[in-house]
């Protein structure tokens, strides 16, 4: 309905918000281009979504590999702790990681932004790629280690692109989180609205319009824009969630 009612002019949403449209009309996603400046704001998310995936998936795979792989005798306990920060609410934590923030110079910045997303996205990083490299076979090290393999080249060569189907999980959960964030970006970003993510400018942007009379149909047609990458990552990434279920159900 959301994508319906956006083809609508005010009168037809009013009179009947049900209907098609008839006839269809493109001015509702002109203002949103235009007065919403949803491309500027769509750069802003693509930078927060690339870089802070790039990081949790990488560093969130290496650590859970360590622990996984690598005997030692406090690994656990380590484990344990990351983990922990999965049942824990971001916002509880919020003034000690904005003070933070500030103290490393990072206010006003996309990176003091992309800090925190990454932080946040580490616990459940860490906890899928311990649980697949956990569960790898020892031959593929064996076999590793007797080609002469480093203990850097084993992950990068051999067991990293195994977890492709991890990666697509890691990388849909993560990445619909922190588009749908609303808190970060305004906290780090207070002085420079255009920084802003495209859900804290729409939020902003419902609260103005209904302070001024609601156009809903313009809202549905900034929903719909705000909504339409996060489905083109669904379609994309659902394909490798596929293969993954496929292998591992056919596994041994």
């Amino acid at each position: 309905m959301i994508y319906i009612n956006s083809f609508k002019n005010f009168f037809q949403f009013i009179i009947d918000p049900l209907s098609l449209p008839k006839p269809w009309t493109l001015k509702n996603y002109e203002y949103a281009v235009e007065s919403f400046n949803y491309f500027r704001l769509l750069l802003n998310n693509l930078v927060f979504e690339s870089v802070s995936l790039f990081f949790i998936v990488l560093l969130g795979a290496m650590a859970g590999y360590t622990i996984a792989r690598r005997p030692s005798r406090f690994k656990r306990i380590i484990y344990i702790y990351i983990v922990m920060g999965i049942t824990l609410p971001t916002y509880t934590a919020l003034y000690p990681q904005i003070r933070l923030i500030s103290d490393l110079g990072l206010t006003d910045t996309y990176a003091g932004v992309i800090v925190l997303y990454v932080a946040a996205g580490m616990p459940m990083s860490i906890f899928l790629f311990n649980g697949h490299f956990g569960g790898a076979s020892s031959e593929l090290e064996d076999a590793a280690k007797i080609d002469g393999c480093s203990y850097y080249r084993q992950f990068f060569s051999i067991f990293f692109p195994l977890s492709i189907a991890t990666c697509a999980t890691l990388v849909l959960v993560q990445a619909v989180s922190i588009w749908n964030d609303t808190t970060f970006t305004p906290l780090v970003i207070s002085k420079d609205s255009a920084k802003w993510s495209l859900m804290t400018q729409l939020n902003t942007a419902m609260g103005r319009m209904i302070g001024q009379g609601t156009r809903w149909e313009r809202l549905y047609a900034i929903a719909a824009l705000c909504m339409l990458p996060m489905i083109v990552l669904f379609f994309f990434v659902n394909r490798f969630l596929i293969q993954g279920v496929a292998e591992g159900a056919v596994k041994g």
